[in-house]
């Protein structure tokens, strides 16, 4: 989910949420303790290098707060500040969602209406058993399509939505088949809401850009918020893939999947849309943010439900989390308690965890572990390759100071020491353990996540 965040796989061409084992992807208290708190916390997430930077905005009681705390930019030493821009990934999603609920509001659309109606002649979208797919489908995850379209294939891997446009949607619409029936299964897909938001350029024969700008941002004077690519503010930080700096997200007008996770945009700016959220005059957009967030349906989880883009955690908390290739993002807020967080990190590591911890206390905050330094004649003892099952293997190799694990058809990602034969992830929570025989020497590997546990024997 942003909203279901995927194992041993990092966000090279899609928007993060948790799903599957092996697939990579929280009281009340007076607003002045629990931000000192929250400060504390901050400080720990920087200083035991789960990210490079963060900044946190809260509301509470009427009374705002921002905390900043690390570097948007590790090389030369740029403070990170309220101001510093962020990608926001998948929280752009809530953005599309509001713009379709305003739309509904001024009876300009309707949720019931069949997404093809408003689509060119040259998209032809597919059905499944005589159902065709709707906008409040597209809306709540229950489209029926998958999670990307299958001929999405970036030239550069590291900036991968920039050359998806009309053309390669066309084509893989034309052709594709449902995984299931519109509106009747939860399954996430940043194709569907990318094909919400091209929707609705259509609509309203505006660039997705022009569309956020004309119903959301300059409404609520959100004016230091832009698609990624279309600012060359100095004040946009640098994201991180662990301790790597990596390019920055760029989108176009000809970028179609804008919609799923094109915005950049500050804690300031964000603030304003938190406390928009929790507004409650009759204003016509105070009345779509409301429709927002409505329950529509499930959400994979007896505790999850989805409303139009926002998920609502335990029918009380409202919240979206989003990652782009070196960030990570989360708003969530209680709309009846009128209380609410947004936390942004320049890293592949978010804390989610943090948000929800803020608004719930019951909710678990995740243990931040300090790496310790090996020798790097040490890493190279557990070099080598690891197989779990014919088909599925992990490699572990060394470079200097750092060490490294790559499952099959995944990424490699940095592994972290707590102590000789111990690591840890931090792309997702995870441990790796390296166990030895009577001579002393590696002769396999634990790997722990959500309760399962995997060994892999050395092979090579």
């Amino acid at each position: 989910m942003e909203s279901l965040k995927c194992l041993l796989r990092t966000t090279k061409n899609k928007f993060i949420d948790m799903k599957k084992f092996i697939c990579f992807w929280f009281a009340l208290m007076p607003l002045s303790v629990c931000a000192q708190s929250l400060e504390e916390l901050c400080k720990q997430r920087v200083d035991r290098e789960e990210t490079q930077g963060i900044a946190v905005a809260v509301i509470e009681e009427g009374k705002s707060k921002f905390i900043s705390y690390g570097n948007s930019n590790v090389e030369k030493h740029e403070p990170v500040t309220s101001k510093t821009l962020f990608e926001i990934g998948s929280i752009t999603k809530t953005f599309t969602c509001s713009v379709l609920s305003y739309l509904v509001q001024k009876n300009e659309l309707a949720l019931n209406d069949a997404a093809q109606k408003h689509l060119p002649s040259s998209i032809s979208l597919p059905e499944k058993n005589g159902k065709s797919i709707m906008l409040l489908h597209l809306a709540t995850q229950h489209s029926g399509l998958s999670r990307m379209p299958g001929n999405f294939s970036p030239v550069d891997q590291s900036n991968p939505y920039i050359d998806y446009t009309e053309k390669e949607l066309t084509a893989y619409l034309n052709n594709c088949e449902l995984k299931h029936e519109p509106g009747t299964t939860y399954e996430y897909s940043n194709l569907g809401m990318g094909l919400l938001g091209f929707i609705l350029t259509q609509v309203k024969n505006k660039p997705y850009s022009e569309l956020i700008k004309e119903f959301i941002l300059s409404p609520l004077g959100m004016n230091q918020t832009f698609i990624s690519g279309q600012t060359n503010s100095k004040l946009l930080a640098t994201g991180y893939r662990e301790t790597t700096p990596v390019k920055a997200w760029t989108w176009n007008n000809q970028s179609v999947l804008t919609g799923a996770g094109g915005i950049v945009s500050n804690a300031e700016d964000m603030l304003k849309f938190l406390i928009a959220q929790l507004n409650s005059d009759n204003s016509a957009l105070t009345a779509a943010f409301k429709e927002a967030r409505k329950e529509k349906g499930g959400a994979g989880d007896t505790a999850m439900q989805i409303g139009l883009g926002w998920h609502i955690r335990k029918h009380k908390y409202v919240w979206h989390n989003g990652g782009t290739g070196g960030f990570r993002s989360f708003v969530g807020f209680d709309p009846v308690k009128k209380r609410g967080i947004v936390i942004l990190t320049n890293s592949t590591t978010g804390a989610d965890d943090l948000g929800f911890h803020w608004l719930d206390e019951s909710s678990p905050l995740k243990e931040i572990k300090k790496p310790i330094s090996l020798d790097p004649a040490a890493l190279k003892e557990y070099e080598g390759v690891y197989e779990i099952n014919p088909t599925f293997k992990i490699i572990i190799s060394a470079k200097g100071k750092d060490i490294f694990l790559q499952a099959t058809s995944q990424p490699q990602v940095s592994i972290y020491a707590e102590e000789p034969d111990h690591f840890f992830l931090k792309v997702v929570e995870a441990k790796v353990h390296f166990k030895r025989d009577a001579n002393n020497k590696i002769e396999k590997l634990v790997l722990y996540q959500n309760g399962a546990v995997v060994e892999g024997k050395k092979v090579n």
